[in-house]
């Protein structure tokens, strides 16, 4: 289960646009960020997904990708144009079909041949219609969805919204999120399952997302993104009611199976693309740290590097688990994590050149 958001210029404290999302999949299963390069690709060439073949873009562009590590596409990540994309699972009355393009790899597929947001919309579309979505979707267990989006550029974003074959799209005019159930209001009352969507939450947690956008709407900032996708929906229940469903940072508790894996916040500003992603579970504990599409990519795992990126978020999880589990000071761990992450965003912010943010990605993810 996960969250999406998006703030536009006419609702940013700086007229950027702001988009975050939290990846919440099995609580073992691993979160990896890797950098994809623009390539050209051969006439006829194709592209094998995570269970089906098709067809290859001639170009694809730069992307950074979060992703599970064994499925071919990505949760969210964004592309050299600016262009970036969440994706969730919505739950429809329309039969689940065999092995097809999951909505990752739609949403992979989409970023690396997307200039602009509204491209990314109608190369979803023709992807949905040309290949259909379908397939096992999670870590060890079976399950299968179809899928919404919410995809943004430095001007515009929309939400797609899927069942099966059938879509729907509005365009977002100041603040949108989207969670695990539709929300585009004649589609949702066609085409949802309501029973599965309301053990999801999705809708409670659509509406708290959506509140917290519209309380600060006008002045939202990266800080804002963050603290909402650190959300607790009760900070003084008992500690079993962080499994709740209702919260957007989610933790793995009682019967809940699903935890936030990883955590991503861009800002789109000035031709300017900043990232800023945990890279690990758990954003309430997390470090949220600076990417650029800086020209030295060695400074990111690649799609051949899988096994050490599964190994960094697993080192970032033991850590994380210590303080959860209550085996480390959370005040004092809290004290400094929120240090570092206020030292590296105001190295970010005062960052020059592209070599001032080579060393600060160097720094904030240890790879010096």
């Amino acid at each position: 289960m996960c969250d999406t958001i998006v703030a536009l210029r006419n609702s940013t404290s700086d007229s950027s646009v702001l988009f975050g999302k939290n990846s919440d999949r099995e609580k073992e299963e691993p979160h990896i960020i890797i950098r994809v390069p623009a390539k050209e690709h051969k006439v006829g060439e194709r592209v094998r997904c995570t269970y089906i073949e098709v067809e290859q873009s001639e170009i694809t562009y730069d992307c950074i990708l979060c992703k599970p590590s064994w499925i071919w596409g990505a949760e969210m990540g964004v592309n050299e144009n600016g262009v970036v994309i969440g994706n969730e699972a919505v739950f429809t009355n329309q039969k689940q079909g065999p092995p097809a393009l999951l909505g990752m790899d739609i949403l992979r597929l989409a970023l690396e041949r997307s200039k602009t947001a509204k491209e990314a919309v109608d190369n979803i579309v023709y992807l949905i219609e040309r290949y259909g979505q379908g397939g096992k979707c999670g870590y060890t267990k079976d399950l299968r969805y179809d899928n919404s989006f919410l995809i943004a550029d430095f001007n515009y974003a929309w939400v797609l919204e899927t069942a099966g074959s059938y879509w729907a799209v509005e365009e977002v005019k100041d603040v949108r999120s989207i969670s695990n159930a539709l929300s585009i209001k004649d589609f949702k009352k066609k085409y949802e399952n309501r029973l599965i969507t309301r053990f999801s939450c999705g809708d409670f947690r659509q509406s708290l997302t959506a509140g917290m956008l519209e309380e600060k709407k006008g002045r939202l900032t990266v800080e804002d993104f963050k603290a909402i996708l650190r959300n607790h929906h009760n900070l003084n229940s008992k500690n079993i009611l962080y499994g709740s469903m209702k919260n957007i940072c989610m933790h793995s508790k009682s019967i809940i199976s699903s935890e936030t894996t990883g955590s991503l916040v861009v800002e789109l500003i000035d031709g300017e693309i900043n990232i800023f992603a945990t890279g690990s579970s758990l954003p309430c504990l997390s470090i949220y740290k600076p990417l650029w599409f800086v020209k030295n990519s060695d400074l990111f795992y690649s799609e051949d590097e899988v096994d050490s990126a599964v190994a960094y978020w697993k080192r970032q999880k033991e850590t994380i688990e210590q303080v959860a589990e209550g085996n480390r000071d959370r005040t004092a761990y809290l004290e400094n994590r929120d240090r570092i992450e206020r030292e590296l965003f105001e190295l970010a912010r005062s960052a020059r050149d592209e070599l001032e943010r080579e060393e600060i990605i160097k720094r904030a993810w240890g790879m010096m």
